[in-house]
């Protein structure tokens, strides 16, 4: 399965077959994944009901604190993604046997709608052996593996090294480099640098975060982050917001301009329907609903995902909403936020 799915990620030119490996993973899944099988089957579902993607049987976000969702055995699994940031204090758990396809589906989305130059990066958030249970920690390190050996993190067991960063922007403010960070991150940089002030940067530099605000007592509106954003980092080119799942393999990407319409849009291998949480039918095109993934680098876990943010479907892209009401905020702002905090002085 796992050759099959690397062959369709890195051929574009094959996906219109989308569809028919959607299939194939999902018999694949169905077989290998006990769990993912029996839930199903409790819905009725089997081999035989399922004829096109959107049939897909999708397990909440919800399902990974509980159920043991994985088709390989627990012993053979060679990394477990956590979630963080719920208030139930359980955490759900996706397990990989190995990172192959899922550091494959991240750097060529990355190339895709980011940038395919090779730069030095720096990296506003704990690195994997802080974080070792952290799919973003893991993410970035596919981007700082893939950018100059320069490249560096400035969150660390001492907190954000402000100094630091600064002097490694000097270093290299002759040349276009690459500021990623979890949205909280930035937000920790903004309070620690001094009224007006701006950072050195090569104006070519392209500005990346993701996370968002998820229920933050400093809650920023988008156009407001990306104002403040711009005016510490005086750069050209729109920034970049990656909205990614540790339930997911796959991101989804947004240029961030001011007075548009903020879609989000994923690499060939990912699909999404938006469908009304009363039926769980899809809803009109235009239309809010909950967020249904279809990512078809999962391959050890489930291939489809409920989730609890509400969106629209644009047709080009989905307009992200927010999460449904009371849902429990979780992510990797809400990771980065946390670390912080333990590592202020």
């Amino acid at each position: 399965m796992k050759k099959i799915i690397k062959h369709f990620i890195e051929h574009p030119e094959e996906k219109e077959n989308f569809n028919d490996m959607a299939l194939l993973l999902f018999e694949y899944l169905y077989k290998h994944n006990q769990d993912y099988q029996q839930f199903c089957q409790r819905r009725a579902v089997g081999i035989r009901q399922v004829r096109h993607w959107k049939d897909i049987p999708a397990v909440s976000t919800d399902a990974f604190k509980n159920a043991f969702l994985s088709a390989t055995p627990h012993e053979q699994c060679s990394r477990i993604f956590m979630t963080s940031g719920t208030t139930t204090g359980i955490s759900g758990k996706h397990y990989h046997k190995d990172l192959e396809i899922y550091d494959l589906s991240a750097l060529l989305g990355f190339k895709q709608y980011v940038t395919d130059q090779c730069l030095p990066t720096a990296i506003l958030f704990p690195n994997e052996e802080e974080m070792p249970n952290s799919s973003l920690a893991h993410y970035l390190e596919i981007l700082k593996a893939n950018g100059q050996p320069d490249s560096m993190h400035f969150i660390t067991e001492k907190g954000l090294e402000v100094a630091a960063l600064k002097e490694w922007l000097i270093a290299h403010q002759k040349q276009p480099v690459i500021i990623l960070g979890a949205s909280y991150s930035f937000v920790h940089l903004f309070e620690a640098l001094s009224q007006g002030e701006v950072l050195p940067i090569h104006p070519d530099s392209l500005l990346f975060d993701t996370g968002g605000f998820k229920n933050f007592s400093k809650v920023y509106q988008l156009d407001t982050f990306y104002q403040k954003l711009l005016s510490v980092f005086p750069v050209r080119t729109n920034p970049v917001n990656m909205y990614g799942m540790t339930e997911l393999s796959t991101e989804y990407y947004t240029q961030f301009a001011f007075d548009k319409l903020l879609l989000k849009r994923g690499p060939h291998w990912i699909k999404y329907k938006i469908i009304d949480p009363a039926t769980g039918l899809e809803v009109e095109q235009g239309k809010p609903g909950l967020l249904v993934h279809i990512d078809l680098a999962n391959i050890n876990s489930v291939p489809a995902i409920q989730t609890g943010d509400l969106a629209i479907d644009h047709g080009e892209g989905f307009e992200l909403l927010g999460r449904v009401k009371n849902g429990e905020p979780k992510g990797c702002s809400i990771a980065a936020k946390d670390w912080l905090e333990d590592h202020h002085d």
